[in-house]
């Protein structure tokens, strides 16, 4: 038992360190289409709502449900690596905290935008990805071995 929780650990540690590389290069070494040189957004939901308001659903989809679906491995592979208690204020926080430093790393080194919304965003995806963990965990926990019992 103690060689499979072993093998498991590592498998998270290389999964999580493969989905912080593609982050890394999705946030900071890609190239983005449609920025406007390097600018700050810090008013709470402006850039979500100048998105919803122009329709464009390429756009809505990139940088809103993109930036939430961006972080939710995150959320769903730090526990796996760190496990323990007070799960959702360690994502909480070190999501922010990631986000944070990806902005301000887009907006110093990649001549991009800071957005406060972006930061927003990818926490809320992170949060998502820790309460699909904790759903993924209850099914097999609970339904799974019930039918296999």
């Amino acid at each position: 038992m103690i060689k499979r929780e072993r093998m498991k650990r590592r498998l998270s540690i290389v999964l999580f360190f493969g989905y912080l590389s593609f982050l890394l290069f999705i946030t900071l070494f890609s190239h983005n289409y449609y920025t406007y040189g390097q600018s700050s957004n810090f008013l709470i939901l402006d850039s979500v709502r100048l998105m919803l308001r122009s329709g464009d659903v390429g756009l809505i989809l990139k940088n809103i449900w993109g930036n939430v679906a961006l972080f939710v491995p995150f959320g769903f592979l730090l526990p796996l690596l760190i496990p323990g208690g007070s799960a959702f204020r360690r994502i909480l926080l070190l999501g922010f905290l990631v986000s944070l430093a990806i902005e301000t790393c887009q907006q110093m080194f990649a001549s991009r935008i800071f957005d406060v919304d972006d930061i927003l965003l990818n926490v809320a995806g992170a949060l998502f990805g820790r309460v699909l963990l904790a759903v993924c965990r209850f099914f097999i926990r609970h339904v799974i071995f019930f039918y296999l019992s």
